[in-house]
C-alpha cells in the first residue's frame, strides 16, 4: 500500500491518488498570503495617499504599488477560477466580474502614471476606488471563515462594531480629515456616533471636516448602518460559495433568513434593497435642493451623504443647524423625502423581505392561473408573519401619536412660524425624527417640557428590530403592553393574530427594558457627575438620545467635558450593539451554556 508522507498511517491501496511535489502543494497558500499582505498594504497605502499631503514622487510610489497590487489580484483570480472543480462552475460567471474588476485597475493604474497630472485633481481617483473595492473584498473573504473561529457569534458582532470604530478614529485623525486638526477624544466619538448610527457631534460636520472627513464619516455610517458582519458574509459566501451546515446555521440566526439555504439570497436582498433606496433617496434630495445649495461638495454629495444618513438613521448633516438651517427650514418636500427613508430605514429588513416573498407568492400564482391552465398548479398561500404585524401596527400607532401629539403641544411654540401644512408636516418630521433618526427641523432646545416627555419616550422605544435603528425597539414595547393587557385580564398566555407568542420572547424583551434602563441610568449618572451644572433635562435628553442612537440635542454636547465624552460613546456603542447582546456574547464565550435535564419544584414568588 502507498503511503502518504503526510500521515502517519498508510493509504488503502484501491485509493489511487497523484503523487503532487511539494513546491506546487505550497504555491497556492503562498500566493494567498502573499495577497493577503497585499490587501493590508493597499489600505496603508490608501491612508497615505489621501489622509496626508504627499508630494509627486510620494503620488508616484503609492500609484505603482496600485499597479502592482493589480497585477497579483488579477494572477490570484484568475488561478482560483482555473482551478475550480466541475460543480462549482456556477460561480464562474461571478467571479469573472472580479476578474474583469481587477484588469480593469491595472489599466488605469496604468493611465494613472502616464497622466499623474490629470487623475491628481480629482477626490476619488478609479484607481484608488478600486483598490479599495478589491483589498476589501479579499480581506472579507478570509474574515468569513466563521467555521474555523472560536467566538460567539454575539462576541463577533460586538467585536466587528468595535474594530469599526477603532478604523474609524485613526481616519479621522488624518491630517486632511479636518482642516485644522481633531482631539482623539473628539475623533473616537465622532466615530463611534457614526459607527453606532447615534448624529451627536461635537464638531460641525460641514465646516470642521474636509470632504475627505465627510467622506470617511458617511463611509463609517454606511457600514455601521449594514453592519460590517453583513458585508464579510456577503463577500465570503460569493468567494467560498455556501460554507459549512454550522456556517449556514449561525448566518441563518443573524439575518434572519427563513431557512439555511437562503443565507446568500437574504443577504443580497439587505444590500440590493439598501443600495437602491438610497439612491432613490439621493436622487428625490438632489431635486428637492436649488441649484446653489449643496455646501463645499455639491448638489450630488449633498444628497448622497443625507440619502445614506437618512436611511442609516444616523442623523449626521453638513448642515451646521441640520434642517433647521436657514433655507432648508422650510423645504418640506425635502423633509418628506427624508422621513420617508427614515420610516423604511427602521422598519426592518425582516419586514421588506417577508412583503417581498408575499408579493412574490401571489404574482406566481396569477401568472399560473393565466399561463398554466390545464396542468397542475403548485399553489402556495402567502403569509405576512406575526412579527411583520406588530412591527407595522406598533411603527404606525407611534408614528400617529407622535404627530398628534408634537402639533397639539408645540401648535404656539415652535410651529408657529410654519403654515397650515407646514405645521402638520414639521410635527410628522418630529415624530419620525425621533425614532433613532436625529436631523432636526426645530429648535430642540426651544421644545416645551410636555414635549421633551413624549420625545424620551418615542426615543427610548426607538425603530424596529433588525433596522439600521437603535432603542428597545417596537415588538419589545408591543410584546410588554401586550403582557400588562394580560396580566389585567388574568390570562396565561399572549396571542395576537391566531398565534400564541413563546415565552422566550417576553422574557427577552423582560431583559431588554431592565438593561436599557440601567444603560441610561449609568450613562445620565456619569455625565451628571462630571457636568452636572449643566442640567438634568438637558443631560438626561443627550443620554436617552445616546443610547438609543437618535442624535437629537439640546445643544449641550459640544460643551461636555472629555470623560463626559466618553460616558456617551459607552452609552452609544453599548445601545447600538444592544446591551443584553454584549452580555450574552461575554458569558457565552468564557460560560458556555450546557443542557441540564434535571427540573425542579417550583415555588411561587410574591409580586405587587
Amino acid at each position: 500500500m502507498p503511503a502518504c508522507p503526510a500521515l502517519s498511517f498508510p493509504l488503502p491501496s484501491c485509493h489511487k491518488t497523484r503523487a503532487i511535489p511539494c513546491s506546487m502543494k505550497r504555491k497556492p497558500f503562498f500566493q494567498d498570503r502573499l495577497l493577503f499582505i497585499g490587501s493590508i498594504l493597499a489600505f496603508t497605502a490608501l491612508v497615505f495617499d489621501f489622509g496626508f499631503r504627499n508630494n509627486y514622487w510620494h503620488q508616484f510610489i503609492t500609484d505603482t504599488f496600485y499597479l502592482a497590487y493589480g497585477l497579483l489580484f488579477f494572477v490570484r483570480i484568475r488561478h482560483i477560477i482555473s482551478s475550480l472543480p466541475a460543480p462549482s462552475r456556477t460561480w464562474q460567471a461571478s467571479r469573472y466580474i472580479i476578474l474583469a474588476a481587477a484588469g480593469s485597475l491595472v489599466v488605469l493604474a496604468l493611465l494613472n502614471l502616464l497622466e499623474y497630472s490629470f487623475f491628481r485633481k480629482e477626490f476619488v481617483r478609479p484607481t484608488a476606488g478600486l483598490v479599495l473595492l478589491l483589498a476589501a473584498l479579499d480581506i472579507s473573504a478570509r474574515v468569513y471563515a466563521i467555521e474555523r473561529q472560536t467566538l460567539h457569534p454575539a462576541l463577533a458582532f460586538v467585536l466587528s462594531f468595535f474594530l469599526l470604530v477603532c478604523m474609524g478614529t485613526m481616519l479621522l485623525l488624518l491630517p486632511l480629515a479636518t482642516p485644522a486638526g481633531i482631539s482623539f477624544v473628539d475623533a473616537l466619538f465622532t466615530a463611534t456616533s457614526a459607527v453606532c448610527v447615534t448624529g451627536l457631534v461635537v464638531l460641525d460636520t460641514g465646516r470642521e471636516f474636509t470632504l475627505f472627513g465627510q467622506f470617511i464619516i458617511l463611509l463609517l455610517i454606511q457600514l455601521g448602518a449594514l453592519g460590517m458582519l453583513t458585508f464579510t458574509n456577503l463577500f465570503g459566501l460569493f468567494f467560498q460559495g455556501y460554507g459549512s451546515y454550522r456556517n449556514r446555521l449561525m448566518l441563518k440566526d443573524m439575518i434572519n433568513a427563513n431557512d439555511i439555504g437562503d443565507t446568500f439570497k437574504t443577504l443580497v436582498k439587505i444590500v440590493t434593497f439598501t443600495f437602491v433606496i438610497e439612491a432613490l433617496g439621493a436622487v428625490c434630495i438632489y431635486y428637492c435642493l436649488s441649484p446653489g445649495a449643496g455646501g463645499q461638495g455639491g448638489r450630488v454629495f449633498f444628497a448622497i451623504f443625507h440619502a445614506i444618513s437618512a436611511f442609516g438613521n444616523a442623523g449626521f448633516s453638513t448642515l451646521s443647524n441640520s434642517l433647521y438651517e436657514e433655507g432648508f427650514r422650510y423645504n418640506y418636500s425635502l423633509h418628506m423625502v427624508i422621513a420617508v427613508l427614515i420610516i423604511l430605514g427602521g422598519i426592518g429588513y425582516s419586514v421588506f423581505i417577508n412583503y417581498y416573498s408575499y408579493l412574490k407568492t401571489i404574482l406566481r400564482a396569477q401568472y399560473q392561473r393565466l399561463f398554466k391552465r390545464g396542468r397542475d398548479i403548485i399553489y402556495r398561500k402567502p403569509v405576512i408573519t406575526t412579527n411583520t404585524r406588530i412591527v407595522l401596527i406598533t411603527s404606525l400607532a407611534l408614528l400617529l401619536a407622535g404627530t398628534a401629539a408634537f402639533y397639539v403641544l408645540e401648535y404656539d411654540n415652535t410651529l408657529a412660524g410654519h403654515s397650515g401644512w407646514g405645521k402638520l408636516a414639521t410635527a410628522f418630521f418630529g415624530s419620525v425624527t425621533t425614532r433613532t433618526a436625529g436631523f432636526n427641523t426645530v429648535d430642540t432646545a426651544a421644545l416645551a417640557l410636555p414635549t421633551l416627555m413624549v420625545y424620551f419616550l418615542l426615543m427610548w422605544v426607538g425603530a424596529s428590530p433588525g433596522s439600521t435603528g437603535g432603542g428597545i425597539k417596537t415588538t419589545t414595547f408591543a410584546l410588554t403592553l401586550m403582557n400588562i393587557y394580560r396580566q389585567i385580564l388574568g390570562q396565561d398566555r399572549i396571542v395576537f393574530g391566531w398565534k400564541q407568542i413563546p415565552a422566550q420572547a417576553l422574557q427577552r424583551a423582560t431583559a431588554v427594558i431592565l438593561l436599557s434602563i440601567l444603560g441610561i441610568g449609568g450613562a445620565i449618572f456619569m455625565v451628571i457627575f462630571f457636568d452636572g451644572h449643566l442640567g438634568l433635562m438637558p443631560i438626561a435628553f443627550e443620554c436617552i438620545s445616546a443610547y438609543s442612537t437618535v442624535g437629537l440635542s439640546m445643544g449641550i454636547t459640544a460643551s461636555l467635558s472629555a470623560p463626559s465624552k466618553l460616558a456617551l460613546v459607552m452609552a452609544m456603542f453599548v445601545g447600538r450593539v444592544s446591551f443584553l447582546t454584549l452580555l450574552t456574547g461575554i458569558a457565552r464565550q468564557f460560560a458556555p451554556r450546557r443542557h441540564n435535564p434535571l427540573r425542579y419544584p417550583e415555588e411561587d414568588i410574591l409580586i405587587n
